[in-house]
């Protein structure tokens, strides 16, 4: 079972991946990125941290399932995350919208879940991330309200205004309703 989970930058996606029950029959596909690290982030772990070149590379021999270009970096999902389905009962991507629908509809077996929070948490959310300019703030607000334009696409919607809460319910359908 592939689950997506999907949203607007600075929802809260990889803060509650990171939170999530594991255990050996489930696995976090981590994607592959030219944007520059962040710190607490490792290598290999929250993404695989490569070079443009390297991924144009991965684009050109046809490694990718998907990718996407955001916020002037590229972001995108190997064969080789995705193929670990086979080894695990679950996987978990963590997509922009774009990859998630595409994912989606690809792999007929996924269950997408759209996390979201409202556009005044985002914006503080962003500014505490460091993004200070009112013009990328404003393009990144935008860019929110039109992914949110495809939430029907996913088959749960969740509000991360608590975090705890958020992980349960996200554990749950993991957990309860699938496996």
């Amino acid at each position: 079972m592939i689950i997506v989970i999907s949203g607007p930058s600075g929802v809260g996606k990889s803060t509650i991946i990171k939170k999530i029950k594991r255990d050996n029959n489930l696995y976090f596909c981590v994607s592959s990125t030219t944007r520059k690290i962040r710190k607490g982030e490792e290598d290999g772990t929250d993404y695989n941290f490569v070079t443009n070149d390297y991924f144009n590379e991965m684009i050109e021999s046809d490694k990718l399932v998907e990718h996407e270009e955001y916020g002037g970096n590229y972001y995108g999902t190997t064969y080789s995350e995705i193929n670990k389905e086979k080894d695990f009962a679950v996987i978990i991507l963590d997509l922009e919208v774009n990859g998630a629908l595409k994912i989606m509809n690809d792999y007929k077996d996924s269950v997408g879940i759209f996390i979201d929070i409202n556009n005044d948490i985002l914006k503080e959310r962003l500014f505490k991330r460091g993004h200070k300019d009112e013009l990328f703030i404003k393009t990144r607000l935008d860019l929110a309200n039109e992914q949110r334009e495809y939430i029907n696409s996913f088959k749960y919607h969740i509000l991360n205004n608590n975090l705890e809460l958020t992980v349960k319910q996200i554990n749950d359908i993991i957990y309860n309703g699938i496996l």
